[in-house]
């Protein structure tokens, strides 16, 4: 009766043209049959050592042996083929640090186990790239070509915890969602109702159509099972990746050419940043968007486009997802003032493009010159130079062993710039450590700020 009542309220609030209940119950049959055999159960293993004392007789005495046992540690989650080659996405962190792939597809209602290789990925965005090794062609999904909008009703596919096939719908419940998940920064996330739980990981978020619309990736849950919240990638950043894996399509990522470190009460204290939160600036990359925008380091990074940045992963996420010629709002405290100042993004470089500029960075701070102007202090020896005063010597019981190391340039202190002797001396014995210092040192040609409090 309960059945028949809500049959009726459905049929009648659809508009006529809609599909009535029993058509659409077929639409969504159509769409399982189409997507089942492309959803794929990804299992991985990791070898582990263990070591374990065994006694072992000798002639009536006991003598203790170790033993090395090796084993296997195994791992599920969820995949989906997207070309009829064979080649799968999945999570990163499904297939992180595997040494052995395998993916399982049910085809005709029979289990086939094929082996798989890792083809690429990003780290960042969590997403991986499998080659299944076969010489067959696959069924496959594709990617939506329209962007998924709240209300739209959707389905999640996948192994939870690595029972069969599964299939849960709900609808798309919010968009562009941010959240941190074991230490892993999310941006732009797709939110959903549908149920999604351990080892859906990696599996599809599909609409109606069977088209991929984002990549299932992690739930919130108080309880660690599914509370009616769940998170997908969505499938634009997604096709990205398997663009610049498969098909070798250069990335557009957006770049704004700093590195942060977090801040810490020294450093704020200092810096007259009465913040709780940001990032300072340890780095910037000459003629690059924060260059040109005359950021510079020793500035605290507040927030981006009004959301708040800490570190370099805060900065690295944030950025990442934007686009060359995207323009960000940057706040920031500068000699203990809040300014704000607009940066048009640039292309990120490759790898190999900004490990270059990271040489040529550092190439500018190393010290080559001899002085004989030394001064010590806590049992360090500081040589003065131009570039700064040189660690040259540090004693076995001085209180800055293992803050300091013997080559370090410290640049200034408490940021009062070392420019002569004379500043070295009157900045070095001056210092009281109880109280916290913070150093900018060139360290093997990197430049860092290292905070110091010894009570």
């Amino acid at each position: 009766m309960i059945n028949l009542i809500f049959k009726i309220i459905v049929l009648f609030s659809l508009p006529s043209s809609s599909l009535t209940l029993p058509s659409f119950q077929s639409e969504i049959n159509q769409m399982v049959n189409k997507t089942k055999d492309a959803v794929v159960n990804v299992r991985i293993f990791r070898e582990g050592y263990a070591s374990v004392i065994e006694p072992e007789f000798f002639f009536g005495y006991l003598i203790p042996e170790e033993k090395i046992y090796k084993y296997k540690i195994g791992g599920i989650g969820s995949g989906v083929i997207i070309s009829e080659d064979g080649y799968v996405v999945t999570n990163y962190h499904v297939i992180e640090g595997a040494d052995e792939i395998s993916v399982e597809s049910y085809e005709n209602n029979r289990k086939t186990v094929y082996k798989a290789s890792y083809a690429g990925g990003d780290k960042k965005l969590d997403i991986a790239i499998l080659k299944i090794k076969s010489g067959k062609k696959f069924n496959y999904l594709t990617f939506s070509k329209t962007p998924v909008n709240i209300g739209d009703i959707v389905l999640a596919i996948g192994y939870p915890f690595g029972f069969k096939q599964t299939y849960t719908m709900g609808i798309v419940s919010s968009k562009n969602v941010s959240l941190k998940v074991e230490g892993k920064a999310y941006n732009d996330l797709i939110q959903t109702d549908a149920a999604i739980n351990q080892g859906n990981s990696g599996g599809p978020l599909v609409n109606i159509y069977g088209e991929i619309v984002g990549i299932n990736s992690a739930i919130y849950s108080p309880s660690g099972a599914f509370a009616g919240v769940g998170f997908a990638i969505p499938s634009w950043k997604v096709k990205e990746v398997v663009d610049e894996i498969i098909y070798k399509k250069p990335a557009s990522r957006g770049w704004l050419g700093i590195s942060l470190l977090p801040t810490d009460i020294i450093m704020k204290r200092i810096m007259s940043a009465d913040i709780p939160k940001g990032g300072i600036i340890n780095m910037v990359y000459k003629n690059s968007p924060a260059y040109n925008a005359n950021l510079k380091r020793g500035d605290i990074i507040v927030s981006i486009d009004d959301e708040d940045i800490e570190n370099d992963e805060d900065l690295s996420y944030k950025v990442y997802y934007k686009k060359p010629g995207d323009k960000i709002r940057i706040s920031y405290i500068r000699d203990g003032k809040k300014l704000t100042t607009e940066v048009i993004l640039a292309q990120r470089p490759s790898e190999k493009e900004l490990s270059n500029l990271l040489k040529e960075n550092n190439n500018e701070t190393k010290e080559s010159e001899k002085s004989k102007d030394i001064y010590e202090v806590s049992g360090v020896e500081f040589k003065y130079t131009k570039k700064g005063a040189i660690v040259s010597k540090i004693t076995q019981n001085s209180v800055l062993k293992g803050y300091l190391k013997e080559g370090d340039i410290i640049v200034s202190i408490n940021n009062k710039k070392i420019t002569s002797k004379q500043e070295m001396v009157n900045i070095l014995s001056n210092l009281d450590f109880s109280d916290g210092a913070l150093f900018d040192i060139i360290r093997d040609g990197e430049p860092f700020y290292l905070s110091i409090q010894i009570k």
